[in-house]
């Protein structure tokens, strides 16, 4: 069974026995209504998005069940692609989980009109046709922004051997990322791509920031080390020219995935 055809207070249990306890909410229901919103089939669905917006632990969680799953289906309408759907299931928790500028994240935009999954679904087939769209759009190609990153390099040595390994060094630095697990992945194209803070990112994962920062940490260490090693690998290098190789890595790593990331948008 479609997780939009399962009951509102089968989504979150306990949601029915605060759902009139709270002023706040009370009062936000009867904005809904005004707006044809709050319908009683939906009245759990409409707390339990009130709570994500508010960063309650377990209402982002089951939000983001829905995400995934309503992601992945809009996603694969357009493209099947596994890194297209993982594209859009991220970006769609950005955009329905992560508030910015001091406005509520907009899950807070659901009214209770309808099912929750299929408002999360049409949100969802507006993220994949939007990224679908932005990349048919002209742009550098990943080669393209090694060979930039190249000539910004301020130290000469480093700046030759990335111009001299260019596609090489260019292939690693994909590949890492693409053996990244889906989370890893996923954590650096927020960070690095879309700007989120640690804090932000806690929230949405429901960690502390602490441990949001280790998970960053670990995977930018394994990108180095990956890509170092398909780097050593690929170009049969002497044991000397292993330190410098992992300088030429290590040095603009955070801008050269970065701009990888957002080139694959």
């Amino acid at each position: 069974m479609r997780v939009r055809d399962l009951e509102a207070v089968e989504l979150l249990p306990h949601v029915s026995l605060r759902i009139m306890n709270d002023a706040g909410f009370e009062a936000h229901v009867e904005a809904c209504r005004t707006r044809g919103g709050a319908r009683e089939a939906h009245l759990a669905e409409l707390r339990m998005c009130w709570d994500a917006a508010r960063g309650e632990v377990a209402a982002v969680r089951r939000i983001d069940e829905l995400i995934a799953l309503e992601g992945a289906a809009a996603a694969r309408r357009i493209d099947a692609s596994a890194g297209f759907v993982d594209e859009v299931v991220q970006a769609l928790r950005v955009r329905l989980l992560v508030a910015s500028g001091g406005d509520r994240a907009r899950i807070a935009e659901y009214l209770g009109r309808g099912p929750l999954g299929g408002w999360i679904g049409v949100a969802a087939l507006r993220v994949a046709l939007n990224l679908r769209r932005d990349a048919s759009a002209p742009g550098a190609t990943s080669i393209d922004v090694i060979a930039e990153l190249a000539s910004a390099e301020p130290d000469p040595e480093l700046r030759h051997l990335k111009t001299l390994y260019r596609a090489e060094f260019r292939e690693a630095l994909e590949g890492a990322l693409a053996s990244l697990p889906e989370r890893d992945r996923a954590l650096l194209r927020l960070t690095y791509v879309d700007g989120l803070r640690l804090a932000q990112l806690g929230k949405l994962y429901g960690v502390h920031e602490s441990t949001a920062s280790r998970w960053v940490s670990r995977a930018v260490e394994s990108v180095a080390d990956e890509a170092r090693r398909r780097l050593v690998a690929r170009l049969s290098l002497s044991t000397a020219s292993v330190d410098r190789i992992a300088q030429m890595v290590r040095s603009t790593l955070d801008l050269s995935i970065a701009r990888l990331l957002g080139a694959s948008r």
